[in-house]
């Protein structure tokens, strides 16, 4: 992306983060210098003296504090020093571009501080930017990794010329920086994507280009076989611990989770004892928990060829994101899985766990105090990324409850994402109760005996999903596929738009097409949404041809996709 192609918005995203850190290190800075410091911008620290999230909404950065921050294609999160998360020096505290080994420095020393110094100020006295020789003066582009930290790699520039004044206009050297990172991340994106050996390919045999890490943490990918699912899977987690399993109708909670197995053991006169040997879910659990900092990524191959409910079972309820990553809800440990997590878990692990139960307990007001393994719940750097057949036949129904927790995207037989050509968040997001209703209505009325508990409810997307940003993605993952394979599977001529069809209606065909510039949204059979008809266009006839729809000729299920996720 060029500046050209750059909005306003995005350079005051990113300015705003700036003024944060600018802020926030100056602020720590007179209350007791780097490290150290009990006032500090961490929302899981016991000791901390000011409303973290207060302090970030004045720059309009609420969300910061439990997510990453996205501007345009790049993403960011603040990595603090230390075990309580103290604002430090370099390079201990740093602005980290997700996904890179790039971040933004100010490489104070660490005596810039006095041990025992305090401030009576509130935060926001630390906003002044009109002194250009008051610590901090430079902001550094470097890079981090396990040889050390070049703190000044990509280069340096003056916070006096960024233009952080509430007034001031957006400056050139902003700009430049914007510039530097976007290329820095496209990079960065590429080189992860970078085959060892270059081999060529011919052009039958070549693979879908996979797409970004920044993918759901609940992620499956289906689609007819042959199309790359598996493969897109490896190549988003290939730079990523990463654990396999494949599912089968024999495979149960106690391998996916854990349980009492015997064992071999030189200690018993049997020459067998037993105890709780984890399985992957619990494996890729503790790794997460270990390496806060590190997506761990759990693969699942065929999820549908198991029963899924009865393979998750009480873990299910954890699927439940909130708007970070981590579950919204946890579940008690078993006693054999409570004992094994205190004796196997690290310090460090451990301390991550109740901070994040205490977190979920605090939110939901219950007790907080769980420092003993008791309760689990997955983190937000989990990820559980499956592959699904659509044309298997011998496989098991998922409920509706189960795939609502998870984003599906669809992959075509060419091996490419179905993705909307012309759909506008910011549309479906403000009108997505009408929307939700009209689809109701449109179930109502033409469905055949459609049950009410088929009907979309308020929250079948929750409040992130229907977010300007994210509710495309939803709703098309989600609504489009719950109605094509579930509520109006056996009313999709009357449900969907088929004017022009030429051949059998593809759940591809639906995703490809929305379109939120039309009143029905491009693919139903009535309108959905009042948009503004003189700037609405004419409607035109999905676009399927003979080519396209196949030779079948039948509007209703087709063989390829039957049985999916009945």
């Amino acid at each position: 992306m060029s500046q050209n192609n750059v909005n306003e918005a995005e350079y005051e995203k990113l300015r705003n983060l700036l003024r944060f850190y600018y802020a926030q290190y100056r602020y720590n800075l007179a209350a007791g210098g780097a490290g150290g410091v009990g006032k500090v911008p961490h929302p899981d620290a016991n000791t901390s003296q000011y409303d973290l999230k207060e302090n970030l909404a004045q720059f309009h950065l609420e969300k910061f504090q439990r997510e990453r921050l996205q501007i345009g294609n790049m993403q960011f999160e603040i990595i603090f020093c230390g075990q309580r998360g103290q604002m430090g020096s370099d390079p201990n505290t740093f602005i980290w571009l997700y996904g890179t080994t790039v971040g933004l420095y100010l490489h104070q020393s660490s005596s810039q501080g006095h041990a025992g110094a305090k401030t009576n100020k509130p935060f926001e006295d630390f906003f002044t930017w009109d002194n250009p020789y008051q610590e901090p003066t430079t902001l550094y582009v470097g890079e981090g990794g396990k040889a050390g930290t070049n703190y000044n790699k990509y280069g340096s520039y003056k916070f006096a010329d960024l233009g952080l004044g509430e007034s001031t206009p957006i400056t050139d050297q902003l700009k430049d920086l914007y510039a530097k990172l976007q290329k820095l991340n496209v990079e960065a994106k590429e080189a992860q994507h970078e085959p060892a050996e270059r081999i060529p390919t011919p052009p039958e045999e070549q693979t879908p280009a996979p797409i970004d890490v920044n993918v759901p943490h609940n992620w499956i990918l289906f689609g007819a076989p042959g199309t790359g699912k598996s493969y897109t899977i490896n190549k988003n987690a290939e730079q990523y611990p990463r654990r396999r399993v494949t599912f089968h109708p024999d495979y149960t909670y106690a391998q996916f989770v854990g349980s009492y197995k015997p064992v071999v053991s030189e200690k018993s006169g049997s020459g067998i004892t037993y105890s709780f040997v984890p399985g992957p879910f619990i494996e890729t659990l503790m790794g997460a928990l270990d390496e806060p900092n590190t997506p761990h990524i759990l693969i699942i191959e065929e999820i549908n060829r198991a029963d899924p409910g009865a393979v998750f079972g009480d873990v299910f309820q954890l699927l439940d994101r909130d708007d970070s990553g981590n579950s919204e809800y946890s579940v008690h440990s078993s006693p054999e899985l409570k004992n094994y997590l205190q004796k196997e878990l690290t310090d460090a692990a451990k301390s991550n766990l109740y901070a994040l139960i205490n977190i979920i307990a605090e939110r939901n007001g219950d007790s907080t105090e769980a420092q003993d393994c008791g309760e689990i719940a997955i983190p937000n750097n989990m990820y559980i990324w499956a592959s699904m057949n659509s044309a298997d036949q011998g496989v098991f129904p998922m409920d509706t409850a189960f795939k609502r927790r998870w984003a599906f995207q669809y992959l075509t037989i060419d091996g490419n994402l179905a993705e909307p050509k012309n759909a506008d968040g910011s549309i479906l997001s403000s009108h997505w109760d009408e929307i939700r209703t009209n689809i109701n209505r449109i179930l109502k009325d033409e469905g055949q005996d459609i049950p009410e508990d088929k009907l979309l409810g308020r929250y079948f997307l929750s409040s992130d999903e229907r977010t300007a940003s994210n509710i495309v993605q939803a709703f098309s993952s989600k609504v489009i596929m719950y109605l094509f394979e579930d509520a109006a599977r056996y009313c999709r001529s009357r449900i969907f738009k088929t004017d022009g069809l030429q051949g059998q209606l593809y759940l591809s065909d639906l995703l490809s097409n929305l379109d939120t510039g039309k009143s029905n949204l491009g693919i139903f059979a009535k309108p959905l949404v009042t948009l503004d008809t003189a700037t609405e266009p004419e409607e035109s006839d999905l676009g399927i041809t003979e080519e396209t729809a196949g030779e079948s000729g039948n509007l209703e299920s087709s063989e390829s996709s039957k049985e999916f996720a009945a």
